[in-house]
């Protein structure tokens, strides 16, 4: 009766979550709905040159932004494109897919019916076997955000919580559950093989069960699905290896940042949650020596961040915030909770109001309507940068993009006030002055940060992200020794420590568009602002939404001197167009006029 009563609030919960939400792309989203709308077609997963124009037409006609659908390493001889990701999850949703085309909704629908459906199975089962405070600490969690989202975060997380759920109970359903997460998320296959190695501690008699050994044939089947498809269509295992992964032996900050990173981790977005299994684990570790199917939820933590370490886009999106990996996680924490009705250190009833205050947490901070933001610093990183720099040094990625606002940002970057800076190669950004660095952070592939201190600045050398590989750059504005006086006479036309790093066209961002230049890059307080623009040719113009007049000059960056007077009268956030001469560089230098 419990579960029946747990399972309607949390359909309750989710009605009306989903009624403040819309469909939204998010991360690969675009590829799961067009194999899905393909399939629902009866067509085969791999988009022809026709499908791929008719989905495109459709995806503009429902204003579902992205990335084209366009995969040159995955088009096979016939121009048939396949995708990253694979098929299964999208086939799951192909009904529902082919009844939204029939009624005229969103197809994103259909995947946010097949998600409801997985969690609240997920729910259903699992509060079978843990307290309903437990249960809703689980699934009152940030996979919230992803109910409505054709993303696989959902689809794993609920297999994975059916499976470790019912390790000890029905270990074939768990296999066949991992198995079926395995076909999105290869990783996963290393927890079949151990939950059929666990299986006969927790229960006696396993390996001798028809229905064990029905699980293992159909689940071993469900995940060599993926690496099957692959190979004959592309040779390979996973198209993973071709990108989006480059296998290396892992830093400390590469393999707990989903953890610990204050931007992207489990520790600051889920605080409450994460503090609830240390907990319990503790106060299991004191008891007694790990069950076996505890020991297999900690090796799978430990394969799942060697894992997400492997990848090349560490500042994924998804969620609020938080790297989406932490998902994966979440449901590894099952066996230490359902030793909690054990546990009478601390007290019950305080591990009951942590629950409820963790789901409370999570239902606030995680509906699925909010957006995704994963391109500014949290509050406390920005409070950790500016305040104790030296404290976090995280993944150059992680700071480049968090400061510049989008993906691929530019390099050497910094703080406003330039309290935190990243160097590439020893060199400083504009407006940070250079200073004195050691020679461990001047060659040419050297990543450092410098931390403002007290009497100058610290540095740490961090290790070149990717195993090695050369950090992508962007053209930048850095200072030389030739262009320091030069630089320093524009500076101070400027308060340059309230400057701070904007990406054209991102919410507030002055510089909208740049026309016929090479690159430019613009700096911004409330009232000010710096543009540097790269070889301007005949007919080079900035696009600009002022907060209202503004004065300055345009100024070149070789000599320091004026080129010409600028005076743009305009209403708060008005469009303006300001041309600019064909030379080898420029800088705009603008403040509010009062």
């Amino acid at each position: 009766m419990a579960s029946r009563r747990l399972l309607l609030a949390f359909g309750l919960l989710l009605a009306l979550l989903l009624s403040t939400s819309r469909p939204q792309r998010v991360g690969d989203a675009r590829e799961y709905l067009a194999m899905g709308m393909n399939l629902a077609r009866l067509q085969p997963p791999s988009l022809s040159p026709a499908d791929k124009a008719r989905i495109e037409a459709r995806f503009n006609e429902l204003h579902f932004a992205g990335l084209p659908l366009d995969f040159p390493q995955l088009i096979d001889a016939r121009g048939r494109q396949d995708f990253f990701h694979f098929w299964f999850y999208p086939a799951l949703a192909a009904p529902g897919i082919w009844l939204t085309g029939i009624v005229g909704l969103h197809p994103n629908y259909a995947f946010t019916a097949l998600n409801v459906a997985l969690f609240l199975t997920a729910v259903w089962v699992t509060s079978k076997r843990l307290p309903w405070w437990l249960a809703a600490a689980v699934f009152c969690s940030p996979v919230l955000w992803w109910i409505d989202k054709a993303h696989t975060e959902a689809f794993t997380f609920s297999l994975l919580a059916i499976a470790f759920a019912l390790l000890r109970d029905a270990p074939w359903w768990s296999m066949v559950c991992l198995g079926a997460a395995a076909t999105q998320n290869p990783p996963i296959a290393a927890l079949l093989f151990g939950a059929g190695l666990t299986a006969p501690l927790l229960r006696r008699g396993t390996w001798q069960d028809t229905r064990f050994r029905i699980g293992a044939l159909v689940s071993c089947a469900l995940a060599l699905l993926h690496p099957l498809y692959y190979g004959w269509r592309w040779g390979l295992p996973t198209p993973q290896l071709l990108q989006g992964t480059h296998a290396r032996i892992p830093t400390v900050q590469e393999f707990g940042a989903v953890l610990w990173d204050p931007n992207l981790g489990v520790l600051f977005h889920a605080p409450l949650f994460a503090l609830l299994v240390v907990t319990l684990a503790a106060a299991g570790a004191r008891r007694r020596l790990p069950d076996p199917d505890v020991v297999l939820s900690a090796a799978g933590a430990g394969i799942f961040l060697l894992a997400f370490a492997q990848t090349t886009n560490f500042n994924n999106g998804g969620t609020p915030g938080m790297s989406r990996y932490v998902i994966w996680l979440i449901p590894l924490a099952i066996p230490i909770l359902q030793r909690a009705p054990a546990v009478s250190v601390p007290p019950q009833r305080w591990l009951i109001v942590l629950s409820m205050a963790s789901a409370l947490w999570s239902i606030v901070a995680f509906q699925p309507g909010l957006p995704e933001s994963y391109c500014t610093p949290t509050r406390l990183a920005s409070v950790l940068w500016t305040r104790w720099p030296a404290i976090d040094n995280p993944h150059p990625e992680v700071f480049v993009e968090r400061l510049w606002g989008g993906e691929l940002g530019l390099a050497p970057v910094a703080t406003p006030g330039c309290t935190k800076v990243l160097l590439i190669g020893g060199q400083w950004p504009v407006p940070c002055t250079p200073q004195s660095t050691p020679s461990a952070c001047g060659s040419a592939v050297a990543i450092c940060y410098a931390n403002r201190t007290a009497s100058g600045y610290g540095f740490v050398r961090v290790a070149p992200p990717y195993g090695g590989a050369a950090f992508p750059r962007q053209e930048t504005w850095a200072w030389t020794a030739a262009t320091r006086p030069q630089v320093e006479r524009v500076l101070r036309r400027l308060r340059w420590q309230d400057l701070r790093q904007v990406r054209q066209s991102s919410p507030g961002a002055m510089v909208r568009a740049v026309h016929d230049v090479s690159w430019a890059q613009g700096l911004q307080s409330d009232d000010q602002l710096l543009v540097y623009v790269s070889r301007p040719r005949q007919g080079a113009s900035l696009t600009l939404r002022l907060p209202g007049s503004m004065g300055g000059s345009l100024v070149d960056p070789d000599s320091g001197e004026d080129i010409l007077p600028v005076r743009i009268d305009s209403r708060p956030w008005e469009i303006r167009r300001l041309n600019l001469p064909p030379r080898g560089a420029v800088v705009v230098v603008l403040r509010r006029l009062e």
